[in-house]
């Protein structure tokens, strides 16, 4: 395995899933990483949460949870989970600390496959 992907696997992400679903390719499944890395849902989501509007966060917020389950960024994946939840019910949370810990995750998975 690409010694990227090893210190994905080794932070708990879901490698030999994610490498399958790529069809064995692992360059390709690193390419899509780095794809993701710079997806404008990121910054959609922020945007939306500086403008209180729950339910264009919540879209963002959906749509980087599929991705990052889709390519085995399970400590991401997790991060974001704990922001959809609350959006999908407009609940009163902490979206600026938990904004921060998805960026938080997605700096540590993007650290790694840049290296």
């Amino acid at each position: 395995m690409d010694p990227r992907l090893e210190k994905l696997a080794s932070l708990g992400c879901d490698m030999p899933s994610a490498i399958e679903r790529c069809v064995d390719d692992e360059e390709f499944l690193i390419e899509n990483i780095v794809f993701f890395m710079d997806d404008e849902s990121f910054s959609q989501l922020k945007e939306a949460l500086d403008a209180k509007d729950l339910a264009k966060a919540f879209d963002a917020a959906h749509a980087l949870k599929g991705v990052s389950a889709n390519l085995g960024l399970t400590t991401l994946f997790n991060a974001i989970v704990a922001i959809v939840e609350p959006l999908r019910h407009k609940e009163e949370a902490d979206y600026a600390s938990l904004y921060l810990e998805i960026m938080k995750k997605k700096e540590e998975v993007s650290s790694i496959i840049h290296s």
